[in-house]
């Protein structure tokens, strides 16, 4: 009986490694490229000397399985992808050297974040990564710990003080990540404009609709600024338009010159017509300049965009003399 009871007490015993209690974390940092926007692709290799006095006796060294995390910054509108690898797989054995790699990449819009900074544009992640001396049962039991913690919503950095918790007095070490990314986004600024068309007398207005032989040229310009490489590289989206509030009812095109005259104006663009949006959404209002693709070059920090305007007669009988005058503000909507 005795032996038997020795044999079942041989079976029973759980896995121990009664090694290391120590604790060591290094921070490290990560400036994300301001161009990275344009070249949405980052990568760094970190790697530090763990030298844990405490440790005696036998021991195993384990290297925690890293995960994704999910970065959001600018309340949420960036969202960056950090997927993190082990640089090396050698054993450990006290003192040793071992590091990681995080790439960068950007993640989906509907990507849930694993930890946040708000409306600002850095955060401290928590143990990107770690290696402990614990026993594989309580490795198990931690990395369900902290899968369900995430899983529950809580963020990283609170699941990341469970898990450290979990396995305090175990020899726990690991990395911290500071991430930051002081993007810089393309602007395009419209200048004023002001476009004087040369005078016309009543004779000259003798049908509806364009005067094409009095009219006066010029350009919108837009100066740009936050452009990357010599081809002067967009960070964003752009489109350009037009509104107002001096449209006339039921027209997307002839802006009123004065209350109760039936002359106004009308703007080309590219030889057609431009319509006018009469809020400050596009709606049917005409595209008069855009960039469709992140990264496209303009070549240049100033971009024009030509513009003709020219009267046009909208009610004939009710044409009257004196000054004539419409505005219209010129929009740069960005995504």
């Amino acid at each position: 009986m005795k032996l038997f009871l020795f044999i079942v007490m041989l079976l029973i015993l759980p896995e121990t490694y009664a090694a290391c209690t120590g604790e060591i974390t290094y921070q490290d940092n990560l400036i994300i490229r301001e161009d990275f926007t344009i070249n949405p692709n980052q990568s760094a290799t970190y790697s530090h000397n763990f030298n844990d006095t405490t440790c005696s006796g036998t021991y195993k060294i384990t290297r925690m399985d890293p995960s994704d995390i999910i970065v959001g910054l600018y309340n949420d509108t960036v969202k960056l992808k950090l997927k993190i690898a082990w640089a090396d797989n050698n054993t450990l054995t006290m003192p040793f050297t071992t590091g990681y790699t995080v790439t960068v990449e950007p993640a989906s819009s509907g990507a849930n974040v694993n930890i946040s900074a708000g409306s600002g544009n850095s955060v401290l992640i928590n143990g990107v990564v770690s290696i402990t001396s614990a026993s594989s049962a309580t490795q198990f039991t931690a990395g369900l710990r902290f899968l369900g913690c995430l899983l529950a919503g809580r963020g990283w950095n609170a699941c990341a003080a469970d898990y450290n918790s979990y396995l305090r007095g175990a020899g726990l070490y690991s990395f911290d990540l500071f991430v930051s990314y002081d993007r810089k986004q393309t602007t395009c600024k419209p200048e004023d404009l002001t476009i004087t068309l040369p005078n016309i007398a009543l004779s000259e207005l003798y049908n509806t609709g364009k005067v094409s032989n009095k009219n006066a040229e010029d350009n919108i310009r837009l100066q740009c600024d936050n452009l990357f490489g010599n081809a002067k590289q967009t960070s964003r989206k752009m489109t350009v338009y037009l509104s107002s509030s001096d449209l006339i009812p039921d027209s997307y095109s002839v802006l009123r010159g004065a209350v109760n005259n039936g002359v106004g104006f009308i703007l080309e663009s590219g030889g057609k017509t431009v319509n006018i949006s009469n809020t400050a959404e596009q709606g049917n209002a005409s595209t008069l300049w855009k960039v469709d693709q992140v990264g496209t070059p303009l070549n240049s920090d100033m971009i024009t965009i030509p513009i003709i305007a020219s009267y046009y007669v909208y009610d004939r009988d009710n044409i009257k003399p004196g000054d004539l005058k419409a505005t219209a503000l010129i929009y740069v909507k960005y995504d």
